[in-house]
């Protein structure tokens, strides 16, 4: 869980080493947090995301500029700020290259609810082009497809997650690579059983609560050993 005492940068940190253990960050990928000035921390681009630090992180103005101390951003930040631009709403954002969403675009298959926490991202569209979200145009073309949602994925590239904070924007993303995964997983076997709409509102009434969110980022901060 999260605590008061966590700077943003604890929390920036903890967030992707969590993400990048569960799969959801590889060697690319990055977060970011929008702070109560209008500027925004995020990774750099030539960070390791599996041993992030301190010294890792960037902050971004509100108009993309970086002081010239600070280390390059990632070649994506585009995203981020289109998104930050379009949703007063959102303080957080995550992007990665999760396996099982990424084959499941690449496979021209679009996401269906077929576990019950895969219900809580909500609608969740396909940028039908896995081309690099890094000018203006192509950000403002996902931001566009997102709207008022939670996610979207990218075809044959990735996923963005929103939220008010970063850990729920986290959770949102693992919740939708366990849908993936077993939406994959199934259809060898003739398939997944797809949720009915009934079962997706009751899944997304029932699940969308911050104690449950806090649950799921407990359980997989202890189990990967994170401050």
């Amino acid at each position: 869980m999260t605590s008061a005492s966590h700077t943003p940068e604890q929390t920036l940190i903890t967030t992707i080493h969590l993400l990048e253990r569960y799969g959801v960050i590889d060697f690319n990928g990055h977060a970011s947090i929008r702070l109560s000035d209008g500027r925004i921390l995020i990774n750099s681009a030539d960070s390791l995301r599996c041993a992030l630090t301190p010294a890792d992180l960037v902050t971004v103005n509100a108009d993309g500029s970086v002081d010239e101390d600070q280390l390059r951003p990632p070649n994506e930040l585009a995203l981020h700020l289109a998104v930050y631009r379009a949703r007063p709403d959102v303080k957080a954002v995550v992007h990665g290259h999760p396996e099982w969403s990424t084959l499941l675009t690449s496979a021209s298959e679009p996401y269906k609810v077929v576990f019950p926490q895969g219900a809580v991202p909500g609608n969740v569209p396909v940028f039908d082009s896995p081309r690099s979200i890094s000018n203006t145009e192509t950000a403002t073309a996902v931001a566009e497809l997102l709207g008022n949602g939670k996610a979207a994925l990218m075809k044959a590239h990735g996923c963005v997650t929103v939220a008010e904070d970063l850990l729920e924007a986290a959770v949102l993303a693992i919740y939708l690579e366990m849908n993936a995964e077993r939406q994959v997983r199934c259809a060898p076997l003739g398939g997944a059983y797809e949720f009915s709409d009934a079962e997706i509102e009751g899944s997304r009434k029932g699940l969308s609560k911050r104690a449950l969110y806090e649950k799921c980022w407990g359980f997989f901060k202890a189990k990967y050993n994170l401050q």
